[in-house]
């Protein structure tokens, strides 16, 4: 009798359906809403950081909140008199009221010859004077006392208010322009609440 041949050896048994469509099951596969989630949160980022570049092109969003620009606008009622080359500083500097000018004349001119002609204007108010000088951060004394620049007294709001009777020189002072100078007399039978200067500096000859 022949002897009986064991069976041959082919390997693992191929895996039943089940025990296939079990592991599959365990693999685990991100929500679909994640991805869209990151791709909304990119897009956001990416939109601020061009509004930001748009909006401020010279400094940065952080710059902004870190260090802001300086406020030179004046309080709305300030007193008379106030300074305000720095904001918050106010009745610490207060020029003195001079005696007023014997004089009717609008205009003097001054100098000739080897010195520069000065053309000095002279006018009246009864309250203060409004500022709208070219260019605007030109700065602003009033009987040598430096009281801020021009663009701080350009509104009926924003006025500068003489503190007392009697006369005020006015000078405008910017770098590389012309100086202007202004004689105003503070009195109450003047016929203008308020002196306007109206000025646009020339540039310095060189």
């Amino acid at each position: 009798m022949s002897e009986q041949q064991p069976p041959a050896d082919n390997g693992p048994e191929p895996e039943t359906p089940r025990e296939h469509r079990a592991e599959v099951e365990e693999t685990p596969v991100m929500p679909s809403w994640v991805p869209v989630t990151i791709g909304l949160v990119l897009v956001t980022i990416a939109g601020l950081a061009v509004y930001t570049g748009m909006r401020y092109p010279n400094e940065t969003l952080v710059d902004r909140i870190i260090k802001p620009r300086r406020n030179t606008r004046t309080p709305a009622n300030p007193p008379p008199g106030s300074t305000l080359v720095f904001p918050g500083e106010g009745n610490e500097r207060t020029p003195d009221a001079r005696e007023p000018v014997p004089s009717r004349t609008r205009a003097e001119i001054t100098g000739g010859g080897a010195n520069a002609v000065t053309a000095t204007m002279r006018m009246s108010a009864r309250r203060g004077m409004l500022t709208r000088v070219t260019p605007d951060d030109t700065m602003i004394f009033v009987n040598d006392v430096a009281i801020g620049e021009a663009q701080q007294f350009n509104s009926q709001d924003e006025v500068y208010d003489f503190p007392a009777p009697g006369s005020y020189t006015v000078r405008l002072v910017a770098p590389g322009y012309e100086e202007r100078q202004f004689i105003i007399t503070a009195s109450e039978d003047a016929k203008s609440e308020l002196a306007v200067i109206d000025a646009k500096l020339a540039p310095l000859i060189r």
